[in-house]
């Protein structure tokens, strides 16, 4: 009777939440091996910009200039970047940490550790970046989102009801998000109800 070989198991990832890892993927991570020393160096100047959900015009010049600058193959590097944004961008959604990724890249290339040396290098400042894009969206996708405030005070004197009033005034204005829409509003604050204000940042902050 036949066993089955270990190695013909599908190849489970921790950055993909035990899901398996697609066909091609370990060879296209093999494809960093094929850029010269000095790119490597610079590999997370490339590679940073490129973990946001969506690759910008500014991203794509930046690529450009990069393999310009090492002289390498435009489908090449595309296919560099493309692996290590599925990889990294997976764990840093399922909070991995870095030694299980670093598992999942010895199994993944177990003749290259230098490619583990590599990501895992700036995993953790990426996989913070990541995850803060994640609460920041998922706040604008469900009303306004608080992103500024200033304020002014004033002392009302006199309005067409009386004079001599001496009465201070905060004129509070907040700036906010709403999906891709921004906002303001100003409002009147009383020292009460700032002082009102104060106990609640307070009691949150504690």
């Amino acid at each position: 009777m036949s066993t089955l070989n270990e190695t013909a198991l599908p190849l489970r990832l921790h950055a993909l939440g035990g899901g398996e890892a697609p066909a091609d993927l370990a060879d296209d991570l093999r494809r960093l091996l094929r850029l010269p020393p000095e790119a490597l160096e610079k590999l997370w100047q490339a590679l940073g910009p490129c973990l946001a959900p969506e690759l910008s015009d500014e991203t794509e010049r930046l690529l450009d200039v990069f393999c310009a600058a090492y002289r390498l193959s435009d489908a090449d590097l595309a296919r560099v970047i493309k692996a290590c944004r599925f990889l990294i961008q997976g764990a840093a959604r399922l909070d991995v940490p870095a030694l299980q990724l670093g598992d999942d890249l010895d199994r993944l290339c177990p003749d290259a550790p230098v490619i583990k040396e590599l990501l895992l290098a700036g995993y953790e400042q990426a996989k913070a970046a990541i995850r803060e894009e994640i609460v920041q969206a998922a706040l604008v996708a469900h009303g306004k989102l608080l992103i500024g405030a200033q304020f002014r005070v004033d002392v009302i004197d006199t309005s067409e009801r009386g004079t001599r009033l001496r009465q201070p005034v905060v004129l509070l204005t907040l700036q906010y998000c709403e999906g891709a829409e921004a906002g303001r509003i100003t409002l009147q604050v009383l020292p009460d109800m700032m002082g009102q204000l104060k106990g609640i940042c307070e009691q949150v902050l504690a």
